[in-house]
């Protein structure tokens, strides 16, 4: 069996994979994709995944692609624990939860490139290119989001309207962990995998308090046992393997 994961050490879609994995306790070889250096609009990987995103999951020889879609894969595909409930209302509650979070979070996408990546960008392509670049993105939505910010359209309202959106998700969180540990009850499912890396990304934009106790208690205390597990911990720490060093100060699953 060959399995191989594309993917970037701070996409939150690819700790989302990497995270099902170790959970799973898969063994599987890194093809490393460096989106600052705009490796995944290479003809190369455009053959693996055609919308040019990260990740892709590709097992023997079989690629699949969407972060949601590979952890479901993972899940069903390998032996280890059972990333889904026994029980069918449960699963039901799990499979709403990841539907919101697919519609809401990806908010979190226009405050992480406007704060964080777009500065990187423009300090090694410079505006112009990266307009170029912009245009070379295969979906609509990356070339709009990616255009907007390299040209400053992206304004303080939009930004304010995705943390709007993003609160919708916790508060939903907030009102499913009155019914145990975990979203969907009493263990760790793909509920989790689903959302735990965008809670990382907004520890890393210095959101946290979006979950201080006297806000959100029972999301902050959900968070300190996602913290705590070895897979997230493996999942949000992978290195930059281009050895540029991209890691920085905030970047921690401790606050």
């Amino acid at each position: 069996m060959t399995l191989e994961l594309y993917h970037f050490w701070n996409s939150v879609c690819s700790v989302r994979a990497r995270m099902a994995l170790e959970e799973k306790g898969v063994a599987w070889e890194s093809r490393y994709i460096d989106l600052f250096n705009f490796d995944q609009m290479t003809p190369e990987y455009l053959a693996v995944n055609p919308d040019g995103l990260v990740p892709t999951l590709v097992h023997d020889g079989e690629a699949i692609c969407e972060s949601l879609v590979i952890s479901d894969y993972i899940d069903d595909a390998f032996d280890g624990p059972s990333l889904k409930p026994d029980d069918a209302l449960a699963t039901a509650r799990m499979r709403e939860f990841i539907t919101l979070c697919e519609n809401k979070f990806p908010a979190i996408v226009l405050p992480t490139y406007v704060k964080y990546i777009l500065p990187k960008l423009l300090n090694r392509w410079g505006e112009d290119e990266l307009r170029k670049q912009a245009e070379r993105r295969p979906t609509e939505f990356m070339q709009k989001v990616h255009g907007d910010g390299v040209s400053g359209n992206i304004s303080d309202a939009d930004i304010e309207q995705c943390h709007v959106d993003i609160q919708v998700v916790l508060d939903r969180m907030e009102a499913m962990l009155t019914n145990g540990p975990w979203l969907a009850g009493d263990r760790l499912t793909l509920a989790e995998i689903a959302v735990a890396p965008y809670m990382f990304r907004l520890l890393a934009l210095g959101l946290d308090g979006f979950w201080a106790a006297d806000v959100r208690p029972r999301v902050g205390e959900w968070y300190k046992r996602i913290a705590a597990l070895r897979s997230y911990q493996t999942a949000v720490s992978w290195p930059d393997e281009t050895g540029e060093g991209y890691e920085e100060v905030g970047l921690t699953t401790q606050r």
